[in-house]
């Protein structure tokens, strides 16, 4: 693991210590996180694979740094004059410009990991039709030239 590459495992014991800072019950979070508790518990756990939903949400319902989440970098949460306090996030807005997948992909470590493993499983699932693609672009670049 490179470093400040974190593991499911740290993040949710990074999680779990910002609650308890926090003093938010595990119940009254999940509620505010519209999860289930035994979801949050998975997560808090380990065990729990959250998407960047999650995360955008988390910080938009709590002052909590997200690099610090994340990665264990910096301070647990953020001041009264942190960008990251009760940010003003459309959860329900999908991301509309490669610039806001760009800073997403770019800030998170955690994020660039869903991205690959979607990537991945799209090139593993989609194989045969991406071959196919291929043979049929060279077929025609042979013609054309």
């Amino acid at each position: 693991m490179r470093k400040h590459e974190t593991s499911a495992i740290d993040i949710g014991q990074r999680l779990k210590a910002i609650r308890k800072r926090l003093q938010v019950q595990q119940k009254d979070m999940a509620a505010a996180m519209k999860v289930a508790s035994s979801y949050l518990s998975e997560i808090e756990n380990g065990k729990g694979n959250p998407g960047p939903e999650f995360f955008v949400r988390l910080a938009a319902e709590y002052p909590i740094n997200l690099h610090y989440l994340l990665m264990g970098v910096g301070d647990m949460l953020v001041d009264e004059d942190g960008k990251a306090k009760k940010q003003n996030i459309d959860l329900d807005a999908p991301v509309e410009t490669i610039d806001q997948m760009t800073r997403l992909i770019e800030d998170s470590v955690y994020v660039r990991s869903v991205v690959m493993t979607c990537i991945n499983k799209t090139l593993f699932e989609e194989k045969a039709l991406i071959k196919e693609n291929i043979k049929k672009k060279k077929t025609k670049e042979e013609a054309d030239s």
